[in-house]
């Protein structure tokens, strides 16, 4: 960078004389990013949950945290941007289905990070996904801070996974070819993210689970449009190239750990329940069309005398909504969803008199004498399994007569309507002095 010959105090001069630039700089680069960020005010951005699915089943979970490329500025559904992008690229790959969950929010920095992760129950995922950077690389925050805070973040996720669960730090994607990035402050910004992304490349080769992946860029729009749905798959498709692998089940081994008992005792998931259902304001509502309609769906095209979305709270299970089923709640002990949340997974009951959990349960032997029963977890936005999307018959199917994945995709879709309202009130709540760069 500089010219000078001085010898073995070169390398250490040039240092000092860098950061002095830096510190000089870095009023004049906040003002830049001040300018830039409204630029995006009238960019479209997802306002739906934050969420994204692809069908299948054994399915891989997968929670993406950061800003930029995590923000899916240029569409206006996660579906069309990287969480719904990164979903599909893997069952693509894997033939399973995914789901993909995403905290992105405005100005997040590596520093700022564990104040997001913090409650996001990291042990219910096989990988997390960090987009971290672009708004680190606006401001030129130094190669020592960035090596610091990715170093703390490091330890709350190792702290607050499991020992399954894979990291990967995508990599600053290149900013000179963003044209909101062109120019002289955007120059300095790029050529900051280089060496960011240099010290990210340095601090995962050395922790175990994580991952480094490069960001490519991706094709110019013909539309001239920021952003496309498209770019997004670009990004998508080199992470999924990286991930699948740490996310092949491990032969003769169970492929997910049981995520109930991860150091919690029954009272602490019971009472981790019931708080997300409270925080939901979900209990004992009024019926709403927008949960009877996918019931409905549920029942019909799965061919069933009734369905319900239940609700689990202390000894009850109670009905948000239901179809040929005349009881608003039963007692805990009776419930089939009580078995059916313990797992992320669909339960399928062929029929209940065979099955000895079932067997003498009291809807069984007795009126509406169900035989047949299948269902589907429905989580809360903090990741507690707070009920299912079931369906019953008084007559028993077998197990390969089922459609688990059309009843996983209506349980995503009524999932989905649950995370709206609370997505709407709290989740996506971008100021317009606080969206992303």
């Amino acid at each position: 960078m500089f010219a000078w010959d001085l010898g073995s105090h070169s390398t250490t001069l040039e240092g000092h004389v860098r950061e002095v630039l830096r510190w000089t700089l870095v009023p004049v680069m906040r003002a830049w990013t001040t300018a830039l960020e409204r630029k995006f005010r009238g960019i479209p951005f997802p306002t739906d949950a934050p969420q994204a699915h692809s069908p299948g089943i054994d399915s891989d979970r997968i929670l993406i945290v950061g800003g930029g490329p995590a923000v899916g500025w240029g569409v206006l559904s996660h579906t069309l941007a990287l969480p719904g992008a990164l979903a599909r690229a893997l069952t693509a790959r894997t033939g399973r289905g995914a789901d993909v969950d995403v905290i992105s929010r405005s100005k997040m920095t590596a520093r700022a990070a564990p104040d997001y992760i913090d409650f996001a129950n990291l042990w219910r995922y096989d990988a997390v996904v960090l987009t971290l950077g672009i708004g680190d690389a606006g401001r030129l925050t130094s190669e020592r801070a960035w090596r610091r805070d990715l170093g703390r973040l490091v330890e709350q996720i190792q702290r607050s996974s499991s020992l399954g669960t894979e990291v990967f730090l995508a990599g600053i994607v290149p900013l000179a070819d963003l044209p909101v990035f062109r120019g002289p402050c955007g120059a300095l910004a790029g050529a900051q993210a280089l060496e960011l992304n240099r010290v990210s490349r340095e601090v995962c080769a050395g922790v175990d689970r994580f991952s480094f992946v490069p960001l490519p860029s991706p094709p110019v729009s013909a539309l001239g449009r920021f952003l496309a749905a498209s770019d997004y798959e670009v990004w998508a498709d080199a992470l999924a190239e990286r991930m699948v692998g740490s996310l092949e089940p491990v032969p003769g081994s169970d492929r997910v750990p049981e995520p109930e008992v991860q150091s919690r005792t029954p009272e602490e998931i019971e009472d981790a329940r019931h708080r997300a259902l409270m925080a939901l304001n979900l209990l004992d509502t009024e019926p709403e069309e927008r949960f009877d309609r996918i019931v409905a769906l549920a029942s019909s095209s799965l061919g069933t005398s009734a369905a319900a979305f239940t609700v689990l709270d202390g000894d009850r299970q109670w009905h948000k909504s239901t179809v040929g089923l005349d009881v608003a709640e039963i007692p805990r002990s009776s419930s089939f969803c009580t078995v059916t949340v313990l797992e992320p997974a669909a339960l399928v009951v062929p029929d209940a008199l065979l099955d000895e959990r079932f067997r003498d349960n009291p809807l069984v032997v007795a009126d509406p004498k169900l035989r047949f029963y299948a269902g589907f977890p429905i989580e809360s936005p903090s990741g507690e399994r707070i009920g299912a999307l079931c369906v019953y018959d008084q007559r028993p199917r077998t197990e390969e007569g089922v459609d688990v994945v059309l009843l996983r995709e209506l349980a995503l879709l009524l999932q989905n309507e649950l995370w709206r309202a609370v997505d709407g009130g709290d989740r996506a709540d971008y100021p317009a002095d606080s969206r992303p760069l």
